[in-house]
């Protein structure tokens, strides 16, 4: 019976090819800061919203060297193991609270 429990409480190793908790949480952060100058930008129209996030996580995947199905591909994984979410996002709230300190929130 112990066994099964200790089974239980053991994470699951991330795939090869997934990213980091690390880099995730930085890609994050810029995401959710891109997310945010576009709706302070308050535009009218939905398309043209769409096109400044688009362009911005561009930006964000240039910044990182990340592919976007890696990233689709990492956050599938992360999202269905929320031991790791978890700890990613508290990565994530902190990154934004010092950013917003320093004044720094450019993606």
């Amino acid at each position: 019976m112990s066994i099964i429990f200790a089974g239980c409480n053991k994470e699951e190793t991330p795939p090869d090819g997934t990213l980091s908790e690390e880099k995730m949480a930085d890609i994050l952060t810029d995401i959710h800061i891109a997310e945010s100058r576009v709706t302070r930008l308050q535009l009218k129209s939905l398309d043209s919203s769409i096109l400044i996030f688009d362009q911005l996580k561009q930006g964000v995947w240039k910044k990182y060297k990340v592919d976007t199905l890696v990233y689709r591909n990492s956050y599938s994984f992360y999202m269905t193991h929320p031991q790791y979410m978890t700890r990613i996002y508290e990565n994530v709230a902190k990154q934004i609270e010092q950013r917003e300190k320093t004044k720094n929130i450019k993606p």
